[in-house]
């Protein structure tokens, strides 16, 4: 009887996330064990400034083997702006060895791309919200909603994650002249988790996508 080979996917390398809130980075833990990205570590820095967030990203590195590390936050997250973000991208994070997956002006930005793809670029944080919100009556932006009533959150969102992406892609490419920057770096973030964790996994997840 011939031998039969065994599926196994080595890992091309780790990650490391480190998030501004905990609340992503409960959302991320759960794209982790959805996605079955077993070389992905997820950390949540409860960072108050963006400094703050490279800096213990940076110092998390140093205790770890990471092929990369991420600092991801919302602008409103660590109070920054588009000057900041651009200054500690291009020098400080740069230095520090960390990525910075951004989010102008929210991180719920990424849900509502997931829920109306045809959006288009929002200042205002609570407008953002409200998009959300409205597909998703009850939500917030904290872990303890993900962890009980939000604790299917990125299955339910994954089937419509590469229409997010693509949509991201696209608001970038129309606001970055606008706003002298990308309105979020996560499509970035989705090229390194592809690159080393490569596709996801979901065939142990029995949910019905509709």
């Amino acid at each position: 009887m011939p031998n039969r080979k065994k599926n196994i996917t080595e890992a091309k390398g780790t990650i490391l996330l480190v998030t501004a809130t905990k609340a992503e980075a409960v959302y991320f833990s759960q794209m982790r064990k959805d996605c079955r990205y077993m070389n992905l570590t997820v950390v949540n820095a409860g960072a108050k400034s963006l400094k703050d967030l490279i800096d213990k990203a940076a110092h998390l590195r140093h205790g770890g083997r990471y092929q990369t590390v991420w600092a991801l936050f919302g602008f409103d997250d660590v109070s920054t702006n588009v000057d900041e973000v651009n200054e500690f991208k291009s020098d400080y994070a740069l230095r520090k060895k960390v990525n910075l997956c951004w989010f102008n002006p929210c991180f719920e930005i990424w849900f509502a791309l997931h829920l109306n793809s045809n959006m288009g670029y929002e200042s205002d944080p609570e407008k953002v919200r409200d998009v959300v919100r409205k597909a998703l009556p009850g939500f917030q932006m904290s872990d303890e909603y993900l962890l009980t009533k939000g604790l299917n959150l990125h299955l339910m969102l994954f089937p419509r994650h590469a229409f997010a992406d693509l949509a991201a892609r696209k608001m970038n490419e129309n606001e970055k002249y606008n706003l002298g920057l990308e309105v979020t770096s996560m499509p970035s973030f989705d090229d390194d988790i592809t690159e080393i964790c490569g596709k996801a996994d979901m065939s142990h997840n029995q949910k019905v996508f509709k």
